[in-house]
Formats: structure tokens, sequence, C-alpha cells
């Protein structure tokens, strides 16, 4: 099927990113690990990350920010060319009180993606 084509390429390509997780005890963040994950995501944010397919793009790497519970704060994603964020959301395509808080904390950890990518 389709979805396991997609599934097989994302392991591929993002396989040496996703054990990356990190927190500033308030925030989480982990590497979205597969593509129904994305799917989940995209649904419980009602955002369109998953719609737009950004699994397929090899530029682009998606994490997920979370409260302390576990909740879904925002959405984040980082371009694996340049290393910035591009964007965050939260539900809805809003941005959340932790946004700025999240920006930082993936900024601050994006050697943990630079050198997984190095390898």
């Amino acid at each position: 099927s389709d979805a396991k084509n997609w599934e097989q390429f994302y392991a591929q390509s993002k396989g040496c990113f996703l054990g990356i997780k990190f927190n500033d005890g308030n925030i989480f963040c982990h590497v979205i690990k597969s593509v129904a994950e994305m799917c989940e995501e995209g649904k419980r944010m009602h955002h369109c990350v998953y719609r737009m397919g950004y699994y397929k793009n090899p530029e682009s790497l998606i994490l997920s920010a979370r409260d302390r519970e576990g909740k879904r704060l925002e959405t984040v994603e980082v371009n694996l060319r340049t290393f910035k964020v591009v964007q965050s959301r939260g539900l809805q395509n809003q941005p959340t009180m932790a946004h700025s808080r999240i920006i930082q904390l993936v900024e601050q950890n994006m050697n943990l993606i630079k050198r997984a990518k190095a390898v």
C-alpha cells in the first residue's frame, strides 16, 4: 500500500533522527517517529502537517512539543539543510503561550539534530 511505502521511506530518510528527544523540564520535544504518528499529530492538532505530506520532504524534520502531561502543544518543523525552525504551530495553526519557549528549546538542541545528520 501507499502508506506502507511512505513508512519505509520515512524510516530510511529520517532514521538517524528518530531517537532525538529533549526537554527543559516543562516542554518535551521529540522527533515524530512515523508517518502514522504524523497523521495522528495532524488529526489531534487540526492542522495540515500530514495532509501536506511533510513526511515526503527530505529537507523537513517534524517534532512534537508537549507539556509535562504529554499533551500536545505545538508541532515544529526544522529545515535539515539550514537547521532553522521553519514554523511551530499549535492547535488549528495558532501559536500557544509556550510558542517562543518551544522555538528556543529546539534551537538550543539543534546540535543533536546536526550531529545525527552528520553520522
